[in-house]
């Protein structure tokens, strides 16, 4: 009798003990989801995204990569823009605009990831940016004081805005002053005094465009484009520019 009680207390325990030892390996096996990794990026790639969130105007924004070098442009097509310069490491981008938007990404692999926070009190909007083959892209022309730039997706359709405040009046920033809210109030105020101006229609494939009654042709910005010098670029000078008044210009290209 013993030596069979023995026996069962013997397998019971073995049973228990395999019992754990599921359940333990079961736990690990599944765990908490890895977050996903960040892989560097392509050598060259353009990454555009469409925001959609409830209560937040959409924005069109897209990211242009060069190397290490990273030029990004959101617009909601009417009364907002926004451009950020800077540089990427290991497909993570961080970039402050000259009135204090604010850009952070990771790249998966497939898209890039993140949130745009522009300084207008309104809440973040997330993005998952898909690679864009060229010619979709950021363009951009001038006129003297006048510059137009769009978004221009895979589907031929387009949206941008026109910066009418003279491409040389800049304001000296940083990042510094950029988290500063006084500052940010300040540089707001500016955006918000900007008379609008209807933005050009362009043409699709050509980028021709009239400016001021001037025949003018758009460049695509790549990740090295730069409209002045910065000492984190290399060089002395000026961050920021007085991005100026806006106007909705979201069209299909013909």
């Amino acid at each position: 009798m013993n030596t069979q009680m023995r026996a069962l207390t013997k397998g019971a325990g073995a049973i228990v003990a395999l019992g754990v030892i599921a359940v333990s390996s079961g736990g690990t096996a599944q765990g908490a989801p890895a977050a996903p990794a960040t892989v560097p990026m392509p050598p060259e790639a353009t990454y555009i995204a469409d925001t959609a969130e409830d209560n937040v105007a959409p924005m069109t924004m897209a990211v242009t990569v060069e190397g290490d070098m990273v030029t990004a442009y959101a617009t909601n097509g009417s009364d907002e823009q926004a451009w950020f310069f800077g540089t990427q490491k290991d497909g993570e981008v961080d970039m402050t605009s000259a009135y204090a938007d604010h850009i952070q990404g990771s790249y998966d692999g497939s898209q890039l990831r993140g949130t745009l926070t522009m300084n207008d009190g309104s809440k973040p909007h997330t993005f998952a940016a898909r690679s864009a083959a060229a010619p979709a892209g950021i363009y951009t022309a001038t006129m003297g004081p006048e510059r137009a730039t769009w978004v221009v997706r895979a589907n031929r359709t387009m949206t941008g805005v026109m910066d009418n405040s003279a491409p040389g009046d800049h304001k000296v920033t940083d990042q510094l002053a950029a988290a500063d809210q006084q500052f940010k109030d300040q540089v707001r105020q500016m955006r918000l005094a900007q008379q609008m101006q209807q933005a050009p229609h362009m043409e699709y494939g050509t980028w021709s465009t009239v400016i001021d009654n001037t025949p003018v042709t758009a460049t695509r910005v790549t990740g090295s484009t730069r409209f002045w010098r910065h000492p984190q670029w290399r060089g002395p000078g000026r961050l920021a520019s007085r991005l100026g008044p806006y106007r909705r210009c979201t069209q299909a290209a013909r």
